[in-house]
């Protein structure tokens, strides 16, 4: 008797906003990183897990657009780090880099190269 195998799933539609992005791929790793024995997953180490996997897939863009979304990102990070607890986190949300800008540490400078303070080795 022949054994008959399950037609190939027709793969899913890629999502069409980041957010639905976001949501498909929040959804698979509670499926990979569930402990399985009731009590959930470790949110650190899928944290830790999904910034590498990020930075990785950055590194593949383009140089415009990875300062573009490096931009984005750094200030939404900054906020949560600081602890802004005002929730509004800028272009994470509205996906535009003009949203709310990243600060700028050179602005005044006239090189954009750091030169080190005279007589230090």
């Amino acid at each position: 008797m022949s054994r008959r195998t399950a037609p190939p799933r027709q793969p899913a539609n890629p999502p069409a906003t980041a957010e639905d992005g976001a949501a498909r791929v929040r959804a698979a790793l509670v499926k990979l990183f569930d402990r399985g024995d009731g009590t959930g997953m470790d949110w650190h180490l899928t944290a830790k897990s999904l910034f590498r996997c990020a930075f990785d897939l950055l590194d593949q863009l383009p140089d415009d657009q990875k300062h573009a979304l490096a931009r984005r990102v750094y200030t939404s990070a900054y906020d949560r780090a600081t602890g802004d607890e005002t929730g509004n986190y800028g272009a994470s949300i509205t996906d535009t880099p003009e949203a709310n800008p990243a600060p700028s540490n050179t602005d005044g400078l006239k090189s954009s190269r750091l030169k080190p303070p005279q007589g230090s080795v």
